[in-house]
């Protein structure tokens, strides 16, 4: 990937996302494109080419759907916003830029989920750096 230009990470808004599911007749998607966190892990689950593996020593499931540069992070049982999930796709812009979409669905409360997300955020950001320093360190350019 030595072509790649300045890294840019966007974060979309998280509105409609946080909270539990309203009990209506048909379920509403949220953010993530599922009604509730276990509707998106199953779903996944029987989707051909994702990966689902569990991190250690923290037991967060991981669906990694490389198809459509997607990974969906899910909270564990006892985690502070259990039940959540963080979806991240890795998307390039038509000028080259690299950048990170991400949208959650957290049914947890309203601090817990936001906890979550900015630690995303600071993840996100992180990810970006090091891409950064490794693009330098190969030659390529960025700002």
């Amino acid at each position: 990937m030595r072509t790649l230009v300045p890294i840019a990470v966007s974060l979309l808004a998280m509105a409609g996302a946080y909270g539990q599911p309203t009990p209506d007749a048909e379920p509403k998607k949220s953010a993530v494109g599922f009604g509730t966190v276990s509707e998106a892990l199953e779903s996944l689950k029987s989707t051909p080419g994702v990966d689902i593996t569990t991190s250690k020593p923290d037991s967060w499931t991981i669906a990694n759907d490389p198809r459509n540069h997607t990974q969906w992070s899910f909270t564990p049982p006892g985690h502070y916003a259990y039940p959540a999930v963080v979806k991240r796709i890795i998307k390039q812009s038509a000028d080259g830029n690299i950048f990170i979409e991400m949208t959650a669905l957290c049914q947890a409360e309203k601090a817990p989920c936001d906890r979550l997300i900015e630690e995303f955020k600071q993840l996100n950001d992180r990810i970006r750096e090091n891409v950064q320093r490794r693009l330098r360190r190969q030659g390529g350019t960025t700002k």
